[in-house]
């Protein structure tokens, strides 16, 4: 059994151990966060961007053979497929809807210039009108 003297002396240590803590969230810093984390655009690895191309480049074709309207439909289906397996694609197309253009204009311009072409719309973010 522990004598009084060394349990008053750890329920003292204890008392100004909890009381110093205590104060330390005293003063003008609450210790919280006053203004919200700003979110990073996430960056589509080049292999990505490389695969987007591939996708549009592959279907340009059809997309001009089923005409603007059915075509930008097709092209949102395109474009939730490849992000459903890149989803660090999609944050970044939920980020900045003009990271699509951004890299397409980039690495593949041609293939970019004739998927608006066959979309009849001014840039890719207005093709991703349903997304």
């Amino acid at each position: 059994m522990i004598s009084p003297t060394p349990r008053r002396a750890a329920g003292f240590a204890l008392v100004l151990a909890a009381a110093a803590l205590g104060l330390t969230g005293c003063g003008g810093d609450s210790g919280y966060q006053t203004q919200p984390p700003q979110p990073t655009e996430p960056t589509i690895s080049q292999a990505s961007v490389e695969e987007l191309c591939g996708i549009l480049d592959g279907q340009k074709g059809t997309w001009k053979a089923l005409g603007p309207r059915v075509a930008r439909v097709a092209f949102t289906g395109a474009m939730k497929l490849w992000t459903v397996n890149d989803t660090v694609a999609n944050a970044a197309i939920a980020y900045n809807r003009h990271i699509v253009d951004t890299v397409t204009i980039s690495t593949c311009p041609q293939v970019r210039d004739a998927t608006i072409k066959s979309l009849d719309v001014p840039d890719l973010k207005v093709a991703l009108g349903g997304f």
